[in-house]
């Protein structure tokens, strides 16, 4: 055998007990490591339920037909009080991050107002007051999502059941009290609209700050026993009463929205 063929034949030996030897070794790569999925993008679509309570302030306006010398009297007062209660309602996100809605509510309400008492000269006079028992509204939301952040606009109608209560009293000359208290209650019907800001905190449960102004209309009330008439007839047409009720609420609220509508996302861990 020559050199050169012996110098091949040993470098050829060495190789392949290299290679032997290196297929033997253990493997000291590791697995490839996990890497979860990303967590699922939040979505405002779906049917929610929720509560919310605030307070409440406003105008009520009483007037009188005629008035108690035809010219016709008007009395307003400045009213408070608190509301509570619950909303069911239903949103879907555009793929643009448009939100639209609608929503409907219903709560107590401890709303009232007191006008301005009359006497007249000491010999008659008269003492109102309205309050808004409970109220409710059915509106549209439409809104802009900046992620699990949703500003946005809301009307639609309100209603509510006001009821007004007086006294009336007369001292001598020519005035007279159709009664000398009572009430009278109805159910109005008006509109409102206002704007709010949701956050959710989970995918689940959101957090609402929303401001709402409420015109629930006006109500007459015929025959009312508000007015001391000057020498008229018992029940009068200027005893004829007309009610208009006004109010700004401002109130928090929290939702669980439920997912039945939402898009499909990737199954990962809670996080």
């Amino acid at each position: 055998m020559t050199m050169r063929a012996l110098l091949i034949s040993t470098v050829s030996s060495i190789a392949l007990a290299t290679t032997a030897f290196a297929a033997d070794l253990p493997n000291t790569k590791g697995p490839a490591p996990f890497l979860p999925p990303p967590p699922p993008v939040f979505s405002w679509t779906g049917i929610y339920v929720g509560a919310n309570a605030g307070g409440s302030l406003g105008t009520f306006t009483t007037s009188d037909t005629f008035g108690l010398f035809g010219t016709g009297d008007q009395y307003n007062a400045s009213s408070r009080g608190f509301s509570g209660g619950g909303q069911i309602g239903i949103n879907y996100q555009f793929a643009d991050n448009i939100v639209v809605g609608v929503e409907a509510d219903f709560q107590g309400s401890t709303l009232r107002g007191s006008y301005d008492s009359a006497n007249i000269n000491g010999q008659a006079g008269w003492n109102d007051s309205s309050k808004v028992n409970w109220w409710g509204t059915g509106r549209a939301r439409l809104g802009y999502a900046f992620g699990n952040i949703l500003p946005y606009v809301t009307g639609g109608v309100a209603y509510g059941k006001v009821s007004t209560q007086g006294s009336c009293w007369t001292g001598s000359g020519p005035f007279s009290c159709d009664q000398s208290s009572g009430s009278v209650s109805g159910t109005h019907v008006g509109w409102t609209a206002g704007a709010g800001l949701e956050y959710a905190i989970t995918h689940n449960l959101t957090l609402k700050f929303e401001y709402l102004y409420t015109d629930l209309g006006s109500f007459n009330s015929p025959d009312h026993f508000l007015d001391a008439s000057y020498g008229g007839p018992i029940y009068s047409p200027g005893d004829d009463m007309r009610t208009r009720t006004t109010f700004s609420t401002v109130r928090a609220g929290v939702n669980w929205k439920f997912d039945w509508l939402a898009p499909a996302g990737p199954v990962v861990a809670k996080y």
